[in-house]
């Protein structure tokens, strides 16, 4: 059996089967051994040399599965199979030779030298050969184990690191060591030194890739649908005091009718400044405080004592102070400082954005690209409101209050526009082409604002000075809709993943949506169509300074939600 192991092994598919009397004759005495002769002719005849030997006979039942049928017997005797007979070595005429797979030269003695000798080549004890050759071949395995073994250790050992994710339980030496064991590891990878002070945020689970709107899952305890990967919690009540995070509540109730934008400070945190809509000298604005870690540890007044305060999204300024405008006949745009350690903290202004005889103003947005001269913009949310634009004369607070030239933007023929001095053709041209005039944003030389009445978002090229359109939510991927008036615009990573994203004016489920650079609408989150916000307002959309946490409101209902990422990552 082993003789039939090692011709499986040796690769050997052309198996020549004998019967009896075809062994015998081709099998001269003695019966151990083959002549020179007889192994040149078998050669030659490209065929096996084949010996009779003392091996015991095979049941022909060990061929049963041979694809060539065996050869009967003379005799018929059913003994298809005497025997079969590898010949380890043989003996050729010069030069060498192997027989293919049949036989096989053996390189430590030529065939000359056998030649000259005219004699008999001796038999391999095959099963002597074989197990010197698998002894020879365990012992090579072992040594070559044992050499990657050692390197193992050593490469280990230069970096600090186990060469095993199993502890290998070692033998105890005769005597103790002079140092203390150390443990071993179980781990593949090095451990990481702590760091000095505890991170800002928890360690972030892996990033996990979503599309707002693909699926949307109910909050029952919010009344909101919500993408599925982000989650919501509602941090601030209209009437109802706000809750730090130490514990302890604020003296002031939380306003009423919100909408808001967030503010950056100096010490890390932020502040989410948030407007007071309400009529009569009633309005205002309200900054909710959060530390660096995102707690919320203070809410307080920042401006008493206006009327219908609104806008959002834009209303920052390049120094970082807040604009808030009021939506009321002759209202103003006034600059609130949110930095609590500003000489101007306290003294909130009216600025020149608003003109002399004021208007209702919406929101105001900001091209920085020259520092030394920003352009402010300016809506108002009439039907004939003109589209304002500021140009100051220098940076800082005092930019808003000094100086300056403010003109009007006309729409021209041919998809081209201007920005004139002439308040009279402004109206005009907003009255047919952008009424009621929200939300608006600039972002690299591109002015987009809404014209709520009509759902249309425009864009700008300030530099060549023409201008496209297009109705908002028309192209809606996903679950929810977009379907009634747009309202805030903000704007997240434009340079790259060119979102925007709108507040929702209205219907029986307002929510809010976001905008690809293809044009698609997706529904982030909304209320349960024709639950508890069915005809509210979604305003107050902002991202904190990290852009790890959400905010938006529903403006009758008074709720103010944080959102979040159930990842942990940033948003986009």
């Amino acid at each position: 059996m082993l003789s039939s192991f090692i011709i499986c092994s040796s690769g050997c598919h052309h198996d020549h089967v004998f019967d009896e009397d075809e062994a015998d004759a081709a099998a001269p005495a003695p019966a151990a051994a083959i002549s020179y002769s007889t192994a040149a002719s078998a050669a030659a005849a490209n065929q096996p040399t084949a010996i009779s030997t003392a091996t015991p006979m095979l049941a022909p039942s060990t061929y049963a599965n041979n694809t060539r049928s065996p050869v009967p017997s003379d005799g018929g005797s059913g003994e298809d199979i005497r025997s079969i007979i590898v010949a380890e070595k043989a003996v050729l005429s010069s030069p060498s030779r192997s027989l293919l797979d049949k036989t096989f030269v053996s390189s430590d003695e030529s065939s000359q030298g056998d030649e000259e000798a005219g004699g008999f080549v001796k038999p391999l004890d095959v099963k002597d050969e074989n197990r010197r050759r698998m002894m020879m071949i365990a012992i090579g395995c072992f040594a070559a184990f044992l050499i990657v073994l050692g390197e193992s250790i050593l490469v280990g050992k230069r970096k600090n690191q186990s060469f095993l994710a199993i502890p290998v339980t070692m033998e105890p030496s005769s005597s103790p060591s002079s140092t203390p064991s150390t443990s071993p590891t179980t781990t593949n990878f090095p451990s990481l030194q702590p760091t000095s002070s505890p991170s800002a945020f928890p360690s972030a689970a892996p990033f996990v890739l979503f599309t707002y709107g693909e699926s949307l899952y109910t909050d029952n305890d919010l009344g909101i649908q919500i993408s599925v990967g982000l989650t919501a919690r509602q941090i601030a009540q209209s009437g109802s005091r706000v809750r730090y995070a130490n514990g302890e509540r604020s003296s002031r109730r939380y306003h009423g009718m919100m909408d808001g934008g967030v503010a950056q400070l100096p010490d890390g945190g932020y502040t989410y400044l948030s407007n007071a809509e309400e009529p009569d000298g009633d309005g205002g604005v309200y900054g909710l405080y959060f530390n660096k870690d995102g707690k919320i540890i203070d809410y307080k007044a920042l401006l008493t004592g206006t009327s219908r305060n609104c806008g959002g999204g834009g209303g920052m300024s390049p120094w970082n102070t807040w604009i808030s405008c009021e939506e009321v006949g002759g209202g103003q745009c006034w600059q609130v400082e949110p930095n609590p350690d500003s000489p101007n903290h306290n003294s909130p202004k009216a600025t020149l954005l608003g003109g002399r005889n004021g208007g209702e103003y919406e929101t105001v947005a900001v091209d920085n690209t020259n520092e030394n001269k920003p352009v402010f913009f300016v809506t108002e949310d009439l039907s004939d409101g003109e589209l304002r634009r500021f140009e100051a004369d220098g940076n800082g607070w005092d930019a808003l209050h000094v100086g300056g030239r403010t003109t009007y933007l006309q729409f021209l023929s041919g998809n081209r526009f201007r920005w004139t001095s002439n308040i009279e053709a402004a109206k005009y041209s907003a009255a047919s082409h952008y009424p009621n005039t929200e939300g608006i944003i600039c972002h690299n030389s591109t002015l987009y604002f809404v014209a709520k009445v009509t759902r249309t978002l425009f864009f700008l090229d300030l530099n060549d000075m023409t201008y496209t359109s297009e109705l908002t939510g028309s192209s809606l991927v996903g679950q929810g809709a977009f379907n009634s008036q747009p309202d805030q615009i903000i704007e997240s990573d434009l340079d790259e993943r060119k979102y925007l994203y709108f507040s929702e004016d209205g219907g029986s489920a307002p929510g809010v949506h976001v905008r690809d650079r293809e044009g698609k609408y997706y529904t982030m989150a909304r209320g349960v169509p024709g639950g508890r916000y069915s005809g509210d307002e979604t305003v107050g959309i902002a991202f904190s300074p990290d852009r790890r946490k959400f905010y938006f409101g529903f403006q009758d209902a008074g709720v103010l939600i944080e959102v979040s990422r159930d990842d942990g990552h940033k948003f986009n």
